[in-house]
């Protein structure tokens, strides 16, 4: 277990940079505390919300408060691994620059506009922390967080899901402010001024902390409780319940159990504990499954979301059975 001094020094510094990022972003402290998470578990995010909805401002202000280096590839159908790459990490001339993947936060805008081989680079970039391009490895900075940001899907029954999203730990999904907020901001006499952000912390501490993180404890009674979430997705592996069957095509495989105990983890420690709770599990499930659940015709024919269908697993599946304090038996001795 991490020791007291460093926790609360991971808690203050959790609660600093959310009240830096509020005073540029508003309702969005579930966002803040998801793009948190993924950064400490070494993880990359789908980032879908509609126009208007400030991810690229959150984005950016993240990467300002954390002392990181952010930037953005905008994609378009033209859009090649060279100019994703650029010159490479670190060009020689005096006026040159590094492409954009090689900045601590990439924000990869639009990402279903990716042609086939600029795609095939950004997915080894999140699977190997590396590309390789015209027989040159690169080697991409610590830390490294890809948000690929999407628009909400009009029609699911029309749309393609990528085999790849898997490998993306969550899928943030960001809404438009609360009607109050929007009053505020619909209120102003003149265009809001950009907001001067301080720096929290240094990007040395950024590895300090998921060091810290590392040791924080998950029981087994609670990852119990994340598998038997995952695992409630899968249609035929006699563990479904009955909605699952007729909502579901498709559910999570086992990153989505593997991702969910270690989000939990880092949540707890987040908020200056040692061991995650079933609590933990709850407020990163939604993130962690929607991505990886694919409703079926009845489903989207009757307005049933991915949202709608995690929301009711949490209520039906239990937090706790007989045995849960027990780990399985290593069947490897």
């Amino acid at each position: 277990m991490p020791n007291d001094s460093d926790l609360e020094h991971l808690q203050s510094a959790f609660a600093a940079i959310r009240d830096q990022l509020a005073k540029a972003v508003v309702s969005q402290d579930a966002v803040v505390e998801q793009m948190m998470i993924a950064l400490l578990a070494q993880g990359h995010c789908l980032y879908e919300g509609p126009a208007g909805a400030a991810k690229s401002l959150a984005a950016a202000s993240l990467a300002r408060v954390l002392g990181l280096q952010f930037d953005r590839v905008r994609c378009t159908a033209e859009l090649s691994p060279h100019d994703v790459v650029g010159l490479g990490a670190a060009p020689t001339g005096t006026t040159e620059v590094p492409g954009p993947i090689f900045a601590n936060i990439v924000l990869v805008d639009d990402f279903a506009r990716l042609p086939a081989s600029t795609d095939a680079l950004i997915q080894q970039a999140i699977q190997e922390n590396r590309i390789v391009l015209d027989g040159r490895r690169h080697g991409l900075p610590e830390p490294f967080m890809i948000l690929a940001t999407r628009y909400p899907e009009v029609d699911a029954a029309d749309s393609i899901v990528e085999h790849h999203d898997d490998r993306f730990m969550m899928k943030i999904a960001v809404a438009y402010p609360a009607y109050d907020e929007e009053f505020a901001l619909a209120d102003k006499p003149a265009a809001p001024e950009p907001v001067d952000l301080e720096q929290v912390i240094a990007k040395k501490d950024v590895a300090t902390f998921r060091q810290v993180t590392s040791l924080i404890e998950a029981p087994p009674h609670v990852i119990h409780y994340a598998l038997r979430l995952v695992r409630a997705t899968r249609i035929h592996e006699g563990e479904t319940p009955d909605f699952s069957y007729e909502w579901v095509d498709f559910g999570a495989g086992p990153r989505a159990a593997h991702y969910m105990t270690l989000a939990a983890r880092i949540r707890a420690g987040l908020y200056g504990r040692e061991e995650a709770t079933a609590d933990d599990i709850k407020a990163v499930a939604h993130p962690i499954l929607r991505h990886r659940i694919i409703t079926n015709s009845n489903a989207r024919s009757t307005g049933v979301t991915v949202d709608r269908v995690i929301r009711r697993l949490l209520y039906e599946i239990e937090e706790r059975q007989d045995g849960d304090e027990q780990r399985p038996v290593d069947l490897s001795d």
